[in-house]
Formats: structure tokens, C-alpha cells, sequence
């Protein structure tokens, strides 16, 4: 009898813990669209993970090494929605014992260096890392610490590095959250260079063009970008947390400013464009379309 009870205990162990990151899970999709302020979001996926994960993290060397790799896919998870370094931490310990073990991964590697890129742990980006062989021989990223309200990052020349900037917001009349990856964004970017009038709605001094607190290893892949787009730069928000305004991060969304605070917001880039869209709201809000 006390033999079973040894052998399910890992088992009994397991079950729970799959079952904490389906909840994590299901916590984080009823949360999902643009209905939802990130940080609402966030604060609710925080106590979802640490009513089902947190206490799975207690001693990982009595985990298996799938239940380790089910923790980290779940820390990652709680990640994407909250932004907090403490994932980062949570995730370096997994790591730490998968590499022990010999049973680190390239897969894992990946999804510890997303989660240090989105979290801002320039700690977790070391020489020393686990995470490191996911950059595949280019330089580990170096994050400056975010110290300003409104801070943005332009990747730099030096691999790996960016300059800082601050987002002058009441001198902005559009803030447009994008990513070179998204599909929907070069939608958008199209039709910019295709419609001069549009192209002057999205362009200028006026208007600041921003990348999600996210995971992209390369950012490389945004100066790809702005070289092929000009009067399109995407430059990189280092933490979504001081832009209090900007409750959406899904890409593209539209944010039209006045005296520096958000008075409308156009999501997305469908089919037929959102050009009307975003001439009713920066009409709404006293600004020319066109300057």
C-alpha cells in the first residue's frame, strides 16, 4: 500500500499541475481582445498563477523533467500577459535544473530568452544564462534599465544594443502600436505608401509608431523594417507600464491623443483598411487628418 501511494504521489503531483496550467490557461483566454486592459489582465492572470503554478515551484528537483518543461511553458504564458520580471526568476530556476539534468533544450532556451525579453531581465540575459545558445551565436540583447515615464528603444548599429528616447506625448496626435511581424501591420503600412493622404495621417513628427512590450529575440528585425519603411519606424516600448493610457496592445491599434492623454482608439487593419475610421476619430478630436 505505501508503495502506491509513492508511486502516485508523482503522478497525483502532475495531474495537478496540468490541471493549474489549463486553468492559467482558460483565465488568460476569457481575457483576451480589446475589451480588456492589460492591466486588468494582468492582475487576474498574477493571482490565477499563483493560486495553480506557484506552489508546483517548490522543490524542482523532485519534478520530472516534463513537468519542469510544462512549468516553464506556463510561466511563459503568465509572462506574455503580465510583463513582471518575477517570471523571469521563476523561469532562470527552471532552466537551472533542466541544465543540471543535461535536459535543456533548444526549445527551452527560446522560451527562457522570450521570457527575459518580455519581462526586461537584463539579469536573465547574462553570459551565464541558460537562455543564451537561443540567439544562436548573435550578442545577448543589452536592455537598458527603463528608469522614464514614456521611455521607447530604437535598436542601435552594435548588435544587440539600443538607444533610448522618451515619447514627447503632448506632442503627439497618433500613437500606433505595431510590429514588423504582424501581418496586419504591413496591411497597414501598404496602404500608407499606396495613399499619399493616408500616408501623411501615419507619418511626421506627430506620430510615433511603437512595438508591445514583447518577445522578439532579434530586433534586428526592426531596423529591417524601418530601413524598407522610412517614414514608418517601429521603435520598441520598454515597459507597457509607463504608458498608463495604452490599455490594447494587439497590432496594429490606432491611439489618437490630445494634450497628451488618449481620446479614441481604432483597432485593427481589416480588408478593406480603417482609413474612415481613423479620420472620424482625429476629426472627433480636432485634429486634420492631414496636417
Amino acid at each position: 500500500m505505501l508503495l502506491a501511494l509513492l508511486l502516485a504521489a508523482p503522478c497525483a503531483a502532475s495531474e495537478a499541475l496540468d490541471e493549474g496550467h489549463a486553468a492559467l490557461l482558460q483565465t488568460i483566454d476569457h481575457l483576451s481582445g480589446p475589451t480588456h486592459h492589460w492591466r486588468e489582465r494582468a492582475a487576474r492572470v498574477d493571482r490565477a498563477f499563483d493560486t495553480y503554478l506557484l506552489p508546483q515551484l517548490g522543490v524542482l528537483s523532485e519534478r520530472s523533467t516534463q513537468d519542469l518543461r510544462v512549468l516553464l511553458q506556463a510561466i511563459h504564458a503568465a509572462a506574455v500577459a503580465v510583463k513582471h520580471p518575477r517570471y523571469s526568476t521563476l523561469a532562470l530556476r527552471v532552466g537551472a535544473e533542466l541544465r543540471a539534468r543535461g535536459e535543456l533544450q533548444p526549445a527551452d532556451t527560446r522560451v527562457g530568452a522570450i521570457i527575459a525579453m518580455l519581462t526586461r531581465d537584463a539579469r536573465a540575459l547574462s553570459p551565464t544564462s541558460p537562455w543564451g545558445p537561443a540567439f544562436n551565436g548573435r550578442p545577448l540583447p543589452q536592455l537598458p534599465d527603463a528608469a522614464r515615464a514614456f521611455e521607447y528603444w530604437m535598436p542601435s548599429p552594435e548588435a544587440g544594443g539600443v538607444h533610448t528616447a522618451t515619447a514627447q506625448m503632448a506632442e503627439l496626435d497618433i500613437i500606433v502600436i505595431a510590429h514588423p511581424a504582424c501581418g496586419f501591420t504591413r496591411a497597414a503600412a501598404d496602404a500608407a505608401y499606396a495613399d499619399p493622404e493616408l500616408l501623411q495621417m501615419l507619418s511626421g513628427g506627430r506620430t510615433l509608431w511603437l512595438s508591445p512590450q514583447d518577445g522578439t529575440l532579434d530586433t534586428g528585425i526592426f531596423s529591417d523594417w524601418s530601413e524598407r519603411h522610412s517614414e514608418l519606424p517601429i521603435h520598441i516600448v520598454a515597459r507597457q507600464s509607463d504608458f498608463p493610457d495604452i490599455g490594447y496592445l494587439g497590432t496594429p491599434t490606432f491611439y489618437i491623443l490630445r494634450d497628451g492623454s488618449v481620446v479614441a482608439r481604432v483597432v485593427g487593419w481589416p480588408r478593406g483598411g480603417n482609413k474612415a475610421a481613423l479620420r472620424r476619430a482625429l476629426g472627433a478630436a480636432g485634429i486634420s487628418a492631414v496636417p
